[in-house]
């Protein structure tokens, strides 16, 4: 028997069952189906391996399970398509019973009442249905919510009872799904699902979940669904596309951070460079001067110097002129003779480490050094002590 072509084939999925049952391998499956003169019929019940079969369908939706998808409104304002999957994500977080990132989300648009419509699935639930639908030849692009195939309601709602679930079309793109409790009827269960605030739901057309019944599958407009693109895959999908860009990031930090280091030896090497060349310049322009320590204030001190028409300013006795004009005289010993320095009283002492003393040529040196730069330097035990030379001619004059 040939496979009857079709226009737009229909299937409505039973729920998937509870763990440690047996996987639906011969689920059953309810299908509907539009012919090319427009008209829908109802296919009854199939196999699901029958299905491909018995159907060559140019277009193919198949919907969830109203116990497996959930289905809610979320008012928000007016966002750009990226803001506003993460506002939606943010509203689902708190209804959702697993955490967001193991869920598939589809949205639908945004309603004139600012409303969006938004269904919610577990992405494991949604593999297996997807795996298994691929197994016997059913590859559907999306997968719908139960609402989308019932019609748009011109006045009121459409609604239909799917086993234990009430499933209602309000709108377009818009709907509900209601548990029905044992024993309680279908007024009292949209009685449940209507906020305090209506005086009273619309009125509900109902369908019947009859066989022969067409009217159940011929509903118009649904414009969105759930992606039915394998989340594994995807996720491998943009891992490999990430994959290479994040070589190429890689690659490129460590060009970047090369070059950074060229430049900053460069600019090292620079500095080096104009450092020396200013030292050479102020001892040029300054030829009394023993030693160029900081370039910019010996020579701003030598010009005050020469601008108040003395050789060099007056050594005073506290702790900064002292140490200022004992540069030079530091800068003449080897390295690592001295341990430390002290100063107190407007004398500064310079103690030698233990058996790096001077003999009594470089203390004499010294002595001549000291004596040029206007200070006083005598000999201690283990020290040198510096003075102004002021301050030692003031002490020996009766």
């Amino acid at each position: 028997m040939s496979a009857l072509k079709v226009d737009r084939l229909r299937l409505q999925l039973p729920p998937w069952p509870d763990e440690g049952e047996a996987d639906p391998v011969d689920a059953e499956v309810h299908c509907g189906w539009r012919a090319a003169d427009g008209r829908w019929h109802d296919g009854g019940a199939l196999a699901l391996g029958a299905v491909a079969g018995c159907f060559e369908a140019r277009h193919l939706e198949v919907a969830l399970a109203p116990g497996e998808v959930a289905l809610a409104s979320f008012a928000l304002p007016p966002l750009t398509a990226r803001h506003l999957h993460a506002a939606v994500l943010g509203a689902i977080e708190p209804c959702a019973l697993q955490p967001i990132d193991a869920l598939a989300v589809g949205i639908g648009p945004r309603g004139a009442d600012g409303t969006v419509p938004t269904a919610w699935i577990a992405r494991d639930t949604m593999a297996r249905w997807l795996t298994l639908l691929r197994r016997h030849g059913i590859a559907p692009r999306a997968l719908c919510v139960p609402t989308a195939f019932l019609p748009t309601p011109t006045q009121g709602w459409t609604g239909l009872q799917l086993d234990r679930w009430l499933v209602v079309r309000t709108g377009a793109g818009a709907g509900f799904m209601q548990a029905l409790p044992h024993g309680a009827d279908r007024d009292a269960a949209l009685a449940a699902y209507v906020t305090s605030g209506e005086a009273a739901s619309p009125v509900v057309h109902w369908t019947e979940q009859e066989e022969g019944d067409a009217a159940r599958w011929s509903g118009e407009g649904w414009r969105w669904a759930l992606s039915a693109s394998d989340p594994a895959q995807a996720h491998a999908g943009v891992a490999a596309l990430l994959r290479p860009a994040a070589l190429w990031g890689c690659m490129a930090a460590l060009v970047w951070t090369a070059g950074l280091q060229v430049h900053a030896h460069r600019l090292a090497t620079q500095g080096q460079a104009l450092k020396r060349e200013m030292a050479a310049r102020v001892k040029a322009a300054f030829p009394e001067l023993p030693v160029v320590v900081n370039p910019v204030q010996q020579a701003r001190q030598q010009k005050e110097a020469r601008a108040g028409q003395a050789p060099q300013a007056a050594v005073g006795g506290d702790y900064a002129a002292l140490s200022r004009a004992a540069v030079g005289l530091l800068a003449q010993l080897p390295a690592g003779q001295v341990q430390a320095l002290h100063y107190t009283a407007g004398e500064l002492r310079i103690r030698w480490r233990e058996g790096a003393a001077p003999n009594t040529e470089a203390l004499r040196v010294l002595q001549a050094q000291a004596h040029e730069r206007s200070l006083s330097a005598d000999p201690e035990a283990g020290a040198l002590r510096v003075t102004p030379a002021t301050a030692r001619a003031e002490k020996d004059t009766p």
